[in-house]
């Protein structure tokens, strides 16, 4: 991931308000209030009642306490009424008891179960959540691909992952079962209003896969992805995209949408195969090498603070020196790609020289974002907004850096 990471907003207060607007919904908090002032109001009046003849009744609290044992049905007989008055009255809390925590604890399923269905069906609304992780489409190994990005992001909690797919009910209950808590959104990803319900303006980063749903030709689905980019772009500008595609010709076209990563899949696999036939062994390389293994592989990791403007050699050696991990090249130009152009084509007008001017004039405009520098010179600067690119070391390393 080239911008910036941010921690994951906790959840806490908008589950609560999420809990409390479900028990309005079903009418739940103004029964409570009821049942309270009925408790209430029968315990004192219960008191009243017994007093003089009832040694169970020796003060209000025990009126209370037999008002709240009563109404919710427990009836423990420790406390009873003796006189016809009380009586009268327990039976009268008895009945409004069983129909009250009746009524309550059936509405109470009643939501539970809905909200299961609603769930279920992909109807849940999650414009709620921010600084998530949308994935957008359907792969045929999908429960990998989540596992990945579990192992991957250790941060990443299953409330922050929200799948939109048109795969269904059963394919994505098996994914919500295997995985609880993880958000599913059912509907076609180039729909603007079905990016909305999956929360995509306040999302972090958005995955759009080669959707295999629906039986499509390459070319369609390829379509669809930059379709599916273009809304993004529209509705959520900050959010890191990053989408896959079969032919290498709609890459272009994800670019001028602004695409931040692209995965050309095939190329790399149809690489891996040609490169296995001509070097023995390259496979396991490149197998290490994404560290598919239990070993660490290639990753980016932030440069650290206090290097930027300096040499690639002091950075290699820091890296190598504080968590065994090998610096093999720079990436530069991560971010936001409209403001680092800002950025960038202020730095370049401080000079009165023209010729100059107009050389950082051109240098701005050919900046590519996320662009990789591999192996440059020991001597080469480190610039502004680029990640190292290492193997090895792992996320343990990263933060003892």
């Amino acid at each position: 991931m080239s911008r910036p990471k941010h921690a994951m907003p906790t959840r806490r207060p908008e589950t609560w308000r999420r809990l409390w607007g479900a028990l309005q919904a079903e009418d739940i908090p103004r029964l409570v209030g009821y049942f309270l002032v009925i408790m209430l109001a029968a315990g004192p009046v219960m008191y009243l009642l017994e007093r003089e003849r009832n040694p169970h009744f020796r003060s209000a609290e025990d009126g209370l306490w037999w008002s709240l044992v009563t109404l919710t049905t427990i009836g423990y007989g420790d406390v009873y009424p003796i006189t016809r008055a009380g009586r009268l009255l327990a039976s009268a809390i008895v009945l409004v008891g069983i129909g009250l925590v009746g009524l309550v604890t059936g509405k109470i399923a009643s939501a539970l179960v809905a909200r299961r269905i609603k769930e279920g069906r992909g109807l849940t609304e999650a414009q709620q959540l921010k600084g998530h992780l949308v994935v957008l489409g359907w792969k045929a190994d999908m429960t990998l691909l989540v596992q990945g990005l579990f192992s991957a992001l250790p941060e990443l909690a299953p409330d922050d992952l929200v799948l939109v797919n048109l795969a269904g009910e059963l394919a994505n209950e098996q994914l919500r079962t295997r995985f609880p808590g993880i958000y599913y959104v059912h509907g076609d990803s180039i729909d603007p209003l079905v990016l909305q319900r999956a929360g995509i303006a306040h999302a972090r980063k958005v995955l759009v896969l080669a959707d295999e749903t629906g039986g499509r030709s390459d070319q369609e689905t390829d379509a669809r992805t930059v379709m599916t980019v273009m809304n993004i772009e529209n509705l959520s500008p900050d959010a890191y995209i990053c989408a896959e595609v079969l032919d290498r010709k709609h890459a272009d076209f994800l670019r001028l949408a602004r695409c931040d990563e692209i995965i050309l899949s095939r190329d790399y696999g149809r690489f891996m195969i040609v490169s296995a036939s001509a070097s023995a062994g390259i496979s396991h390389v490149l197998h290490d090498l994404l560290g598919s293994g239990d070993q660490p592989g290639l990753a980016t990791l932030p440069v650290p603070e206090g290097f930027v403007g300096r040499s690639f050699g002091e950075l290699a050696a820091h890296l190598k020196e504080r968590g065994g991990r090998l610096l093999i090249g720079l990436l530069e130009n991560t971010g936001q790609p409209l403001a680092i152009k800002r950025e960038a084509l202020r730095a370049a007008q401080k000079t009165e020289d023209v010729a100059t001017l107009l050389e950082n004039l051109r240098a701005v405009k050919d900046l590519v974002s996320n662009r990789p520098v591999l192996n440059p010179p020991d001597h080469y600067p480190v610039p502004g907004h680029a990640l190292a690119i290492v193997i090895g070391g792992g996320r343990a390393a990263e933060t003892a850096s």
